[in-house]
């Protein structure tokens, strides 16, 4: 198998995204509208936080077109457009778990999830 080395782009590219992520509230939001969308007040009460917070973070992710809003009535709806965004956090969870990345903090969940 040859080895690929990503064009100089990526890492521009892929440095704003992981700035972008770097945040575990907007990674949790991620987390919770993987499967379903959900609109800010579900999300206010998942993560514990105001809804003004909660709409700061939706709309960085908006933005960067990590996430979309789909309105319906006085409600928004916010889903992932593609969910393969958090394979990363999923990735790093499972080295923590596994005990390959020595360093961070102990997950509380001791087994590996699915990417």
């Amino acid at each position: 198998m040859a080895k690929e080395v990503l064009p100089k782009i990526a890492f521009i590219n892929n440095a704003k995204t992981y700035k972008l992520l770097a945040n575990e509230k907007r990674l949790e939001i991620l987390n919770n509208i993987k499967f379903e969308e959900k609109r800010v007040e579900e999300l206010v009460k998942i993560l514990g936080v105001s809804k003004a917070n909660v709409s700061q973070h939706l709309a960085l992710l908006r933005h960067a077109g990590i996430v979309t809003g789909r309105r319906e009535g006085l409600n928004v709806y916010y889903k992932i457009v593609d969910p393969e965004i958090i394979k990363p956090c999923v990735i790093l969870y499972n080295l923590w778990v596994s005990g390959t990345r020595a360093h961070g903090p102990a997950p509380v969940r001791k087994q590996k999830v699915s990417v």
